[in-house]
C-alpha cells in the first residue's frame, strides 16, 4: 500500500481558516488539497493508499476528526466534479450535433461549387471540406479527449473521499541539560 504523508502541529492547519463552517465540515487549506491531489495522481491508477498524518501525541486525539473532514471535503468535491461532467458531456452532445450540421452544410454547399469549373470553385469547395472537419475536432475532443481527463479526476477524489486515514507520532523532543 502507498503512503502520503503530511506532517501537522496541529488539525485546524489542514483546514480552511476563512471557512466559518464547524470544525468536520469545514474545507480544506488549498494548498493541503492540491498537495494530496497531486500526490494521489503521481500513484498508479488504482493503486492502493493510505493518508499518514505525522504529529506530536497530542494530535492522535484528532485523527478522527481529521479523517471525517477529509472524507466529507473531497465526497463535496467528487459530487461537484460529476455535476461538472454531466454539464460538459450536454454540451459536448450539442456541439457535436452543431458540428455534424456545419459538416452536412459544408458538404452540401461543396457539392454545388464543384458543379462549377475554375480555380475559384476548386479553391472554395477545398476550403468547405477543411471547414466540414474542423467543425468537427473541438466536439469530438469535448466528447471523446476530455471525458479521459475528468474520469480521471472523479476517480482521484472518490479514493480520497474514502482514504483510510493513520496516525505517526513524532518522536518526542530529547531534553538535555547542557552542562
Amino acid at each position: 500500500m502507498h503512503l502520503i504523508d503530511i506532517r501537522l502541529r496541529n488539525p485546524a492547519q489542514l483546514f480552511d481558516s476563512l471557512d466559518p463552517a464547524p470544525f468536520r465540515d469545514k474545507a480544506l487549506d488549498r494548498d493541503a488539497e492540491a498537495y494530496l491531489i497531486e500526490c494521489a495522481g503521481e500513484l498508479p491508477a488504482g493503486a492502493a493508499f493510505a493518508l499518514r498524518v505525522h504529529g506530536e501525541a497530542a494530535l492522535a486525539d484528532h485523527i478522527e476528526e481529521i479523517s471525517s473532514g477529509l472524507h466529507r471535503h473531497f465526497a463535496l468535491a467528487l459530487t461537484q466534479a460529476q455535476k461538472r461532467h454531466r454539464r460538459h458531456m450536454r454540451i459536448a452532445r450539442f456541439a457535436v450535433l452543431a458540428g455534424l450540421g456545419v459538416l452536412g452544410g459544408a458538404l452540401l454547399l461543396r457539392e454545388l461549387i464543384t458543379t462549377s469549373t475554375g480555380t475559384v470553385g476548386e479553391i472554395l469547395s477545398e476550403g468547405l471540406l477543411i471547414l466540414a472537419w474542423v467543425a468537427l475536432w473541438r466536439p469530438a475532443e469535448m466528447a471523446i479527449f476530455d471525458s479521459w481527463e475528468r474520469r480521471e479526476e472523479r476517480r482521484l477524489l472518490r479514493a480520497l473521499s474514502q482514504v483510510p486515514v493513520q496516525f505517526a507520532a513524532d518522536p518526542a523532543p530529547h531534553s538535555s541539560i547542557e552542562r
